[in-house]
């Protein structure tokens, strides 16, 4: 027994070391760049769903605040120094001899050396933001050396190091994988939700068609399981809402991977600890977007859809959906964390032929019209035994049809936009609104009216259905819950030109409108779009707003704000010589930083602001150097 647990053993840590040393990440190569050899908390793990993009690397925790140490995770040199108003904010990359990079982001500020050189590089350009690219000879470093110290700029929503590692590909990749000893998670994903949806003009999902929710519960085995029965027949496709949590924070996290069998055949496997850069809007066709944007739910689709480019699948004929084939069909669903944790959830699908239940008291129900894809559905529940007829108009001519029975006392038609564009319909005499007037098709990119145009070229992911009308002044491009792969060029004509014509420009409505520009020409502008949505136009006259705080010989700081368009740029000079303030727009602060610190500022400051419609706005002061005596 002894010598059976012996070889046992053996065997586990032979297959151990053959599966780290087929790893095709070096494991023990790098340090963690806070706190090394301490317990690393995360708010945000490799892969989490975020609007726009999977997320890229990690989110390490600082407490809450900023200043904190951020090491050099190996030897190397730094290749890049980067400063923007948004996205990765204050970053560094340091290249490796290994040939795989590091990326620090969001940064209060860099350590001495860098910050003297950004800053006079920063002088030579006259601008703040920047993107410099170094030899390999201009800033070597090594393992642990202080590079940074940790901050909140940039588009973060608190102080944290954002940190990646990439290789020389660019491709980004999980760092979870290389076998930091700090990071440890015992606790397995959690599954909340799963989602079946229709994806054949014949399905039904307990007699209707659409996507149905699906809430999960855990019996008292502990074990992942739902409450109802389902009934289906057709084309399915499933959805599930899952994340991962760790025993040392408390942010939901992602999931690595998700496997979907049904009847014991794999239809869907998912693993993601490596992607690249340049299809990062796919993310949008993984989740389900409309639930991401309107409920901030990050529902992962367990198919894949038109346009869907990434190439970490693996999956049956049907791309991940299934048909129901057999009267009972077992599906089995297991999400997996980074470190292997795992959720299980089993359930049956049952044939909707089995299904014998009769309600004869039913409600008669008012009839339901929705769109699921490239389907226009009517739903419909009576105990009727003929239900009423339908009448829709299609390329001109109208056609008389009638529901079709289905399960419990449900009735449903379904059309395909796709083959036939439904303009009108109506239900016995009652007149339905549908709500859609055109379908895009990638084959033909371009919409055209007499009020406006829209051309898709390289736009959409797929084909769909939208609606797209210009209503009280304002085009309503349909809504954002389809997402778009790259810009969309609008030009809306039959304008006439207002005076002032410099100060109007386009503007997406949101919780705060958001500009969005344009140019004119004529009685028409034109302007580009990344997401559906209500676009107005609007009028800024008003220039931003400057308080000074600190005006004296050693700083120069401001609060700025915009009203409407926001800031486009700033300007600051003493005595004629331009000077760097640096910005962060989530406070509206903005900080003088001296080209030489030992000089003191003296004489005439004049800082000017302008805004996206071209108002500025000034701000002058004399600063006179004798005893720090400030004149404004």
């Amino acid at each position: 027994m002894i010598l059976k647990k012996y070889f046992k053993a053996a065997f586990l840590i032979i297959g151990l070391k053959t599966a780290i040393a087929q790893s095709p990440f070096p494991k023990g190569y790098f340090i963690m760049p806070i706190a090394p050899g301490q317990a690393t908390s995360l708010s945000g793990c490799f892969g989490d769903i975020r609007i726009n993009h999977f997320h890229a690397g990690l989110d390490i925790r600082t407490g809450g605040v900023e200043g904190k140490n951020v090491y050099a995770a190996a030897e190397g040199y730094v290749s890049r120094i980067k400063i923007q108003n948004g996205g990765y904010g204050n970053a560094i990359y340091i290249t490796h001899p290994n040939g795989y990079t590091t990326v620090y982001a969001h940064l209060k500020v860099l350590n001495d050396t860098l910050q003297k050189y950004l800053v006079a590089q920063q002088y030579v350009q006259k601008n703040w933001e920047i993107d410099l690219s170094l030899n390999p000879e201009q800033f070597k470093v090594k393992q642990g050396d202080l590079m940074a110290l940790s901050g909140n700029t940039g588009g973060s929503a608190g102080p944290h190091l954002h940190f990646e590692i990439r290789d020389e590909k660019e491709n980004v990749l999980d760092p979870s994988q290389f076998g930091f000893s700090d990071l440890k998670d015992v606790a397995a994903p959690v599954i909340e939700m799963i989602s079946l949806k229709t994806m054949s003009k014949d399905a039904r999902i307990n007699g209707k068609f659409g996507l149905f929710n699906f809430p999960v519960t855990k019996n008292k085995k502990g074990e992942y399981v739902l409450a109802q029965k389902i009934y289906a027949k057709g084309l399915i496709g499933m959805e599930v809402l899952t994340y991962d949590r760790s025993g040392n924070s408390p942010f939901r996290q992602g999931v690595n991977r998700i496997v979907l069998q049904v009847n014991g055949e794999k239809t869907f496997d998912f693993k993601l600890d490596k992607m690249a850069f340049h299809n990062r809007l796919s993310m949008n066709t993984h989740v389900n977007y409309e639930k991401l944007i309107n409920k901030g739910q990050k529902v992962h689709r367990c198919y894949v859809v038109d346009g869907n480019d990434f190439d970490f699948y693996n999956t049956g004929n049907e791309k991940g959906k299934f048909w129901i084939k057999n009267d009972t069909n077992a599906v089995k669903l297991e999400v997996f964390d980074a470190f292997l944790n795992a959720a299980r959830l089993e359930f049956k699908i049952l044939n909707e032929s089995l299904d014998k239940s009769v309600n004869p008291l039913v409600k008669k129900s008012q009839p339901t019209i929705g769109i699921s894809d490239n389907f226009l559905f009517v739903n419909y529940q009576s105990n009727d035994s003929i239900p009423e007829k339908i009448i829709v108009k299609a390329n001109g001519k109208f056609d008389t049809t009638y529901f079709e029975k289905s399960i419990q006392n449900h009735w449903t038609k379904v059309f395909d936009l796709s083959e036939n564009f439904i303009d009108v319909l109506w239900v016995g005499n009652k007149k339905m609104d549908v709500p859609v007037n055109y379908f895009i098709r990638k084959s033909e990119p371009n919409f055209k009216s007499e009020k406006f145009d829209i051309d898709f070229q390289e736009s959409v992911f797929f084909d769909a259905p939208v609606n797209m009308q210009e209503k009280e002044n304002k085009l309503m491009l349909h809504e954002d819950i389809i997402p778009l792969k790259s810009q969309a060029t609008v030009t809306w004509k039959s304008f006439n030109a207002p005076n002032y014509i410099d100060k109007f420009g386009i503007y997406l409505q949101d919780r705060k409108p958001k500009f969005i520009g344009g140019e004119w020409a004529k009685n028409e502008i034109k302007f580009n779009i990344k997401e559906f949505g209500t676009y107005q136009l609007m009028y800024d006259g008003v220039p931003p707003l400057i308080t000074p705080r600190t005006l004296d010989s050693n700083a120069l700081k401001y609060r700025i704000s915009d009203e409407l368009s926001g800031i486009k740029t700033i300007h600051c000079t003493v005595n004629d010589e331009w000077v760097l303030m640096n910005y962060e727009f989530k406070s509206g602060l903005i900080w003088s930083e001296k080209a030489d610190p030992s000089k003191p500022f003296s004489g005439k400051v004049v800082l000017s602001i302008t805004d996206n419609a071209g108002n500025i706005a000034r701000h002058e002061t004399e600063i006179i150097n004798k005893n720090n005596e400030t004149g404004n």
